[in-house]
């Protein structure tokens, strides 16, 4: 189901880049029903030389992300409680950012040992949680009938993050404000079409809000692949997922990467994406029962 009509980015779910491709090949292109479908080629070529791409990678999103030691100014007394309390937690997010910064570094290691060129790059340093009020306001929009009816209050989850508060909220974002926002989704259009005229994939964390929130205001295409399992060294998952941290897996739990590709280019980026599966072999792992 929709949630944001213009960033929902919808796509196959398959064992391997090439049957990602194959799925691809079926649904790409205008069908007559929907009309934001543009009429672009999806050229598929198992044998494209994916040498010849010039593969870019976010160098500080692969550092390990220190969260700040003191609270910000601006907490209300109520707030700043909250803050100290959560002080264990920020501690035990930050280990398990570090532990899983070592798979992303493996991979650069990786695509280095497969003769990729590696180039240093930076994603555009835009008010980003500003922008994303649009997701809001569009998810809003697309269950509407949800909140006018009341039914909203059936969900379960209703903290002041979760989505029927959200929905909620969203009701009353000033006009001017939305529009704002549009203004700087385009600046971001702009900066994302600059970022990819050099380069044709940059390499990314999947963990990464900065390149997630990008994608959605920009519509590039990503593939996200496994790339290993976590040891039994992993620190454990917290005992409760509140949803503010997607990079809680413990001991024995799947580890992803993701590459970004060009507008309308995806089977490059597929190319690409293989390659690296070829490489590593992440994709041929299954559990036991399903030998």
């Amino acid at each position: 189901m929709a949630l944001a009509w213009t960033m929902d980015k919808i796509g196959p779910i398959c064992r391997s880049a090439e049957d990602c491709a194959l799925v691809m090949q079926a649904i790409y292109g205008p069908d007559g029903v929907d009309l934001t479908v543009h009429p672009a080629p999806f050229l598929w070529d198992a044998r494209a030389d994916w040498k010849r791409l010039k593969i870019g990678y976010a160098k500080s999103l692969f550092e390990v992300q220190s969260l700040p030691d003191n609270p910000p100014d601006y907490l209300t007394t109520d707030e700043l409680k909250e803050w100290e309390s959560k002080k264990d937690d920020r501690a035990a997010a930050e280990a398990r950012s570090a532990y899983d910064r070592t798979y992303d570094q493996a991979a650069l290691d990786a695509l280095r040992k497969m003769g990729v060129e590696l180039h240093e790059i930076e994603l555009p340093d835009l008010p980003l949680d500003a922008i994303a009020l649009l997701l809001n306001a569009e998810a809003a929009a697309a269950f509407a009938d949800l909140t006018l009816s009341g039914r909203d209050q059936l969900l379960k989850e209703q903290g002041p993050d979760d989505w029927p508060n959200v929905f909620r909220a969203a009701r009353f974002y000033p006009a001017v404000e939305y529009i704002q926002a549009n203004r700087a989704r385009a600046l971001a259009m702009r900066r994302m079409a600059e970022l990819f005229a050099d380069v044709n994939v940059i390499v990314v964390p999947s963990n990464s809000d900065s390149q997630l929130i990008l994608t959605n205001l920009a519509g590039h295409p990503a593939v996200i692949m496994p790339n290993g399992f976590r040891g039994e060294d992993a620190p454990k998952s917290p005992p409760v997922d509140t949803g503010e941290d997607d990079r809680i897996g413990g001991p024995g739990t799947p580890d992803s990467l993701t590459f970004l590709g060009r507008l309308y280019n995806d089977s490059a980026l597929l190319a690409f994406a293989s390659a690296y599966q070829q490489e590593t072999g992440f994709h041929r792992f299954h559990p036991p029962e399903f030998e």
